[in-house]
């Protein structure tokens, strides 16, 4: 199954939106997007949220407190950037399902259970080995190994 980082292209429609479209289904863009979500997180913790204003005035001073405080900072988890990176994050992700659930269901349905010994002969990460008895023992004793 091959699954492509890149996103989805329109056929359609505008140059704008086909590039919109592209980069909020590509798996690339939902990573950033989880990674400064992280980031936020991580701000969000360190920093004692919904605190009265005179606390942040006396830990930054005046002029951090009213930049953090202009940023969201001091309420990260329900500012609107915050809020709106999360929206992006649910469409981007929407958008990375539809565009792969089609090919993860064709190798659901191509799922072989019986493969031939070339198949597997044909994988690059493989090992093979002998056995002292007959194919017919060594199946009895892997299957009572297995069940205890």
């Amino acid at each position: 199954m091959t699954i492509s980082t890149q996103g989805m292209q329109l056929r359609s429609g505008s140059r704008l939106a086909s590039d919109l479209v592209e980069l909020l289904s590509s798996m690339r863009f939902a990573i950033s997007l989880l990674t400064v979500i992280c980031i936020a997180s991580v701000i969000g913790t360190v920093v004692k949220q919904h605190e009265p204003q005179n606390n942040y005035v006396n830990q930054f001073g005046p002029f951090w407190a009213d930049v953090f405080a202009s940023a969201g900072l001091f309420s990260v988890y329900s500012a609107w950037w915050f809020l709106g990176i999360l929206a992006f994050l649910v469409i981007s992700t929407s958008l990375c399902i539809a565009r792969n659930t089609p090919k993860i269901l064709v190798d659901f349905k191509a799922y072989k259970e019986n493969i031939r010994e070339q198949s597997l002969k044909a994988f690059p990460h493989r090992a093979e080995s002998g056995l002292d008895e007959k194919p017919e023992a060594a199946a009895n004793r892997i299957g009572q190994t297995l069940l205890g």
